[in-house]
């Protein structure tokens, strides 16, 4: 297994252990918990991270901080997206990405296929407000 990623509690310790077992042949060990545990998971060793998708320009200015070695850079852009992150995995789930994006203008329907639920007015003004505050791509893609 050169790839795998890790979308459990306790992410950091597994991923550290599976890197150490696999050595040379582990090329690319990422974060599944959507970057909420992201800086422990690079700390232990993941390269990357397997989120929803909707701000890959956030996730990257973590991401890429971290992989020059300029932790504290990492560790500030991580703290300044976690809101979203956090809003995104924990209140809106898979539909995040569809509401950002048809919000930005990307897409022209943010409807859910079947079982899921619509999201909520409220719980979509809250995922859009928080996402305001950052100014991600996806909101300014058609601008």
């Amino acid at each position: 297994m050169a790839y795998f990623k890790i979308e459990t509690a306790q992410a950091a310790a597994k991923l550290r252990e599976l890197i150490r077992l696999g050595g040379d042949a582990i090329e690319g060990p990422w974060d599944g918990e959507e970057a909420i545990t992201l800086m422990p998971d690079l700390d232990a060793g993941a390269t990357g991270a397997m989120t929803g998708g909707a701000y890959p320009d956030g996730i990257r200015s973590i991401v890429d901080a971290y992989a020059a070695g300029r932790r504290e850079e990492a560790f500030a852009a991580y703290a300044r997206w976690l809101p979203l992150i956090n809003v995104e995995n924990r209140q809106c789930g898979l539909l995040a990405a569809k509401a950002l994006m048809k919000e930005g203008g990307v897409i022209a329907c943010e409807a859910p296929r079947h079982p899921f639920p619509a999201m909520t007015p409220a719980t979509r003004a809250g995922l859009i407000e928080t996402a305001r505050r950052l100014d991600p791509l996806v909101l300014r893609w058609r601008r």
